[in-house]
Parts: C-alpha cells; structure tokens; sequence
C-alpha cells in the first residue's frame, strides 16, 4: 500500500535526489551487524567510511531489543562517532524504519527479520553479518543466508552493492524466496488480529481490520550538528573533461589507507577543535561569516599548518577565494545556476587539484564537475585575482 509514496519518504529521510539510500539493519544478540560494531568486521563504520557521503545517505535500523537491552543512552554514545558523520539513527518508537525500507536503494542486513522484508520488497541485499545457528533449518531465512551475498571484508563495499544490484534483479531463486513470506497476501491484518483476539479469550471489535500507510517521518532522524564543517577525504579525478568529486568521512576511516582513499587530500575547518585534522589538512578552509582579517599571510599559515597545499576562504555564491603556495591567489565561483550539491568545500578541492599552481599560468578556466554519476553537473570558474 505504502510503495507509491517512496518519493515522499525519501524526501522526509533527508534523501537528496541524486542520491541514494542504504539501510543497514541490524537483529539482537550474538552474530547481529551491532554485536559487530568496533571489530574488524564492523559492516556499520564501513558503510559511512566507504560510501561517498554526497553520493550515499546511511541509515541504521537497529532491533529495539538492542536499544531497550543496552539502553538508549549506550546504544547512542556506542554509535555518536558515526551519527557525527552522517549516520541516520531512528528511535526504535517510531516507525521511521519501515519509511525507510520503502525508500531504500540497498539494504545491509543479517540473520533479522528486517532483512527479509528488504527482500521481499525487491531491494538488493548484502550480508554484513549472518548467524547460521540462530536460524531455523529449512525456513525462509536459512534459505536467504543460502542466496544473498556476503559482505567481503577484501573488497571494497561500494562495487559489491552494485554486483547485487545487478545479479538479484533478475534472480529466480529470489523470486521464489519472496512467495514464501505470506501465503495470503493481503489479508495478515484481519487474520492475526483474529488469531490474537482468540488467544486472549476476548470478543474482537465490530470494525474492520485494516492495513493502513505507513507514517512519513516527521523528522530527520540525525545526530548532533557541528559549526565546523567535519574533515573529509576527497578525491577529484578527471575523465573525458568532467571532475566528479567524492568525499569521505576522515574521522571514521581506519588508521591505514583503505582502497577508496587513493589519491585523496585531507579537506579540514580551521577552527576545528581536533587539532590534529587542521594541522594534516592539505587544504584548509575559513567559512563565511567568521571573524576573520580580509588577507591572510600564508607564512603565518604555513609555519602553522605544515601539511596545508591551499587555504580557502568561503565567499558568496558558495564560492571560495584561495592561497596557495608562493602566495598565488585564485577565485573559484559556480557559473550560473549553481547544482544544489554546490558549495566552496566543493570548488576549494577541485582548485587544489586541478587549478595552476604558478600565478603566471593561463587564466581563467572552467570546469565541469559533479559528485556521481547521478548528480547534475555544475561549471566552476576559476580566474587569477
């Protein structure tokens, strides 16, 4: 009944249209992507770590066993360093996880329940995590954890969402599997109403039972919102003319360098209270609005920030005005309408990767650039000033 609004809940969930939607759901107990969280095989911190965070919303469905068992305060303070960079963590009192199945891309499941509603509804599925034992032999379930993939932890997580995307579109044997979750298919509200009425020994009301649509979120279910702008890595490669910019949480990343982190510089807030992001950041941003001087002398900057390659200062339009070394100053600004993904973090990465680095170089350029494959592409000015 709820399908058809997908675009409604995407729009409540905070899901861009050039974006796409990952649920992560997660039983309780032993063997659950959860009891996983901080281990080697943690499927959770690799979706925010791996997938680009313009690209990728990431939500976790987490089972309210875990919430009321841990308590709310552990579960939050367990996942604070995720929700900080991005992770979408609904209450277990609402019903946002059932808007989100109906507006997900991909599903992260394990050995719960949720994952087989995910598939049931055709969505393409991964295994983070799947407890063999805890499943009934010959059920539904034992037959899933047969057919779906399971998450690698030797390859990166991005290309194994999109070989599901590919592989289960037209699987036979997942078609099957989607028959075996009700053999009377709209009908479960009057049956098991029924069924639990006659359990109690009680007298089931007159009015009928009916189905009814799911609730749209009534808010983004985000965590807490930082005045600095959270340090990410960012590659920005170009191909046939076009840069397509991809960025990735720094503070969620593993201490040595992942696959997805070739090629990347380290994009950081001056002001950010992390010293250690700033003081590696090979470009430095100054947002719009802070109180700052108009100049800034890039031997006080460099002397300071030894790792800085650019520093950038935010102006309006979403542009940026920035210094590189040997005291070259250049002005990047959207030209034209500007996509809505456009920002100065944006322009200050493609400058340092692609702008001349000597002042005496030809001027001005334009670039086309996007952040994926889905998203509109915006044209970047970047002049000597």
């Amino acid at each position: 009944m709820s399908a058809p609004f997908r675009e409604e809940y995407r729009r409540a969930l905070g899901v861009r249209p050039n974006q796409k939607l990952l649920v992560v759901s997660s039983t309780w107990g032993r063997g659950s992507i959860i009891s996983s969280h901080e281990s080697d095989t943690d499927a959770l911190r690799r979706a925010l770590a791996e997938l680009p965070v313009d690209e990728y919303r990431v939500l976790a469905a987490i089972h309210p066993n875990s919430w009321y068992g841990h308590g709310a305060w552990q579960l939050q303070n367990w996942l604070a360093p995720l929700t900080e960079h991005g992770l979408l963590l609904p209450v277990p009192d609402t019903e946002t996880w059932k808007s989100a199945l109906l507006a997900a891309d991909h599903v992260l499941g394990d050995h719960g329940s949720l994952t087989m509603y995910g598939v049931a509804l055709g969505i393409p599925t991964v295994l983070g995590s799947f407890l063999d034992a805890k499943v009934a032999p010959r059920s539904p379930m034992a037959r899933l954890g047969t057919l779906l993939p399971r998450l690698s932890p030797r390859r990166p997580l991005l290309p194994q969402l999109e070989a599901a995307s590919v592989t289960q579109r037209h699987s036979n044997e997942l078609h099957s599997l989607r028959a075996t979750v009700t053999s009377r298919p709209g009908e479960s509200a009057t049956l098991l109403r029924r069924l639990f009425y006659e359990w109690l020994e009680l007298p089931e009301p007159m009015n009928p039972a009916r189905p009814r649509l799911v609730p749209v979120p009534s808010s983004v279910p985000i965590g807490c919102a930082s005045p600095v702008q959270r340090p990410v890595y960012v590659s920005a490669p170009s191909d046939e003319g076009r840069i397509t910019v991809r960025r990735y949480p720094a503070p969620v990343q593993r201490r040595t360098v992942e696959g997805h982190l070739a090629g990347t510089h380290l994009v950081a807030d001056l002001d950010d209270p992390d010293t250690r992001w700033p003081r590696s950041a090979d470009v430095l941003l100054m947002p719009l609005g802070r109180h700052r001087e108009s100049s800034a002398n890039w031997d006080d900057i460099a002397t300071r920030y030894p790792g800085c390659g650019l520093l950038a200062r935010e102006e309006p339009e979403d542009g940026c005005l920035a210094l590189l070394r040997g005291g070259v100053r250049l002005r990047a600004h959207w030209h034209g309408e500007r996509p809505s993904w456009a920002s100065a973090a944006i322009a200050a990465s493609v400058v340092h990767d692609h702008a001349p680095p000597t002042a005496d170089a030809p001027g001005p350029v334009r670039l086309q650039v996007t952040i994926g494959p889905d998203a509109e592409t915006g044209l970047l000015d970047i002049a000597p000033c």
